[in-house]
């Protein structure tokens, strides 16, 4: 195996490694432990129980199509913006939709969808922020 490579941003080191001919980024004040045959950082928060999209999900093959297919984003948002000024200007003498129940089912699964969501996430967040800091949390933690 490859040997780390150290380097050091803001107030945190970042060791790097080629493993299975992808560079992956390990960020913390410790090297990478090698366990079961998968390294594991200090930064590997535990969650009690995960679900099975969550163990299985590769994220470097998103990131790497998002990288190259960047220009997709303006174009699919630029169509949005349109819609949206074309779309009022089309339903403005036309006669209103009474969708008070749709919004009121629509509002409560939001905020449902919302709130597990911020379950979710808030315990890794407030687990990095606090033992690494906001420039690692923001900067180099979602790193694939």
């Amino acid at each position: 195996m490859e040997k780390l490579h150290k380097k050091d941003f803001f107030e945190n080191t970042v060791y790097t490694l080629k493993q299975d001919n992808k560079t992956v980024i390990y960020d913390l004040t410790n090297p990478p432990r090698l366990e079961g045959g998968h390294y594991v950082t200090a930064t590997n928060f535990s969650y009690g129980y995960t679900f099975n999209f969550e163990e299985e999900f590769e994220v470097t093959s998103y990131t790497g199509w998002m990288s190259t297919n960047w220009w997709h984003s303006l174009i699919w948002t630029s169509f949005y913006v349109t819609f949206i000024f074309v779309g009022q200007r089309l339903m403005e003498r036309r006669p209103k939709y009474e969708l008070r129940r749709f919004l009121t089912a629509w509002n409560i699964f939001l905020a449902v969808f919302s709130t597990l969501g911020a379950l979710r996430t808030t315990p890794e967040m407030w687990h990095l922020l606090y033992n690494y800091g906001l420039g690692f949390t923001v900067c180099i933690s979602g790193k694939p």
